[in-house]
């Protein structure tokens, strides 16, 4: 009853203090707002930090690669499982011309092969490498001769590249060390090779039926 009167005594109180409760309300909703507006605009950008990196890049070095073509048969040193890297194993060309058709005396067999470095690097040295030879069977009614040592019944010949020759016919046996066909091989340069095996004109009848096998191994050395 005491505040009805005290503000029906004073009814310009009543308005003043009316306004200014409006006017804090409105004030305080507007300060409200501007905060509010604040931290989810200018504030936001301090909860993280960006840096983007668009230009990230790594190169390989080049290499030597080496391949072999004989006909339409073509091996790569980079070819299946490679153990060491960049070595493989070419089973389908047979540099000493096969069995399939057996030599007679005065017979041979010549076998083209071109290498070529399909790689990036220029290679410092190409050479060959034999490895060692077997003569099949080895016992027999007649011991039957050693093709891998006696040159009277069984010579090789190579030239690399084809008409310089490497190594003169001889026995596969004699090859003792490392031939070097070249000096180097650049990028996408070749050679091309010959191997011609051969049975003498004058070999015994003891050479008759003996198979011989001997690993070649070709070598480009960066």
């Amino acid at each position: 009853m005491r505040h009805d009167a005290f503000t029906a005594s004073r009814p310009w109180r009543s308005s003043t203090w009316a306004r200014a409760d409006r006017a804090t309300g409105v004030g305080g909703l507007i300060a409200t707002l501007l905060l509010t507006l604040g931290v989810n605009g200018t504030l936001s950008s301090w909860t993280s930090a960006v840096i983007n990196n668009n230009t990230n890049t790594a190169a390989t070095a080049t290499a030597v690669i080496l391949q072999e073509t004989s006909g339409a048969v073509t091996c790569n040193s980079s070819d299946g499982a490679q153990t060491p890297v960049n070595s493989s194993t070419c089973t389908t060309i047979n540099k000493y011309g096969g069995t399939t058709s057996p030599m007679i005396p005065g017979g041979s067999q010549v076998t083209g092969v071109t290498f070529k470095n399909v790689g990036g690097l220029t290679a410092s040295k190409f050479t060959l490498t034999p490895g060692t030879c077997s003569s099949t069977p080895t016992t027999g009614t007649l011991t039957p001769d050693n093709l891998c040592s006696k040159a009277t019944d069984f010579t090789i010949k190579i030239e690399c590249p084809t008409g310089t020759t490497i190594y003169v016919p001889g026995t596969p046996n004699a090859i003792t060390n490392p031939l070097t066909i070249s000096s180097g091989l650049a990028a996408g340069a070749s050679v091309s090779c010959t191997i011609t095996a051969a049975v003498p004109p004058g070999a015994s009848v003891l050479a008759q039926g003996v198979t011989v096998t001997q690993p070649l191994t070709w070598t480009l050395t960066q």
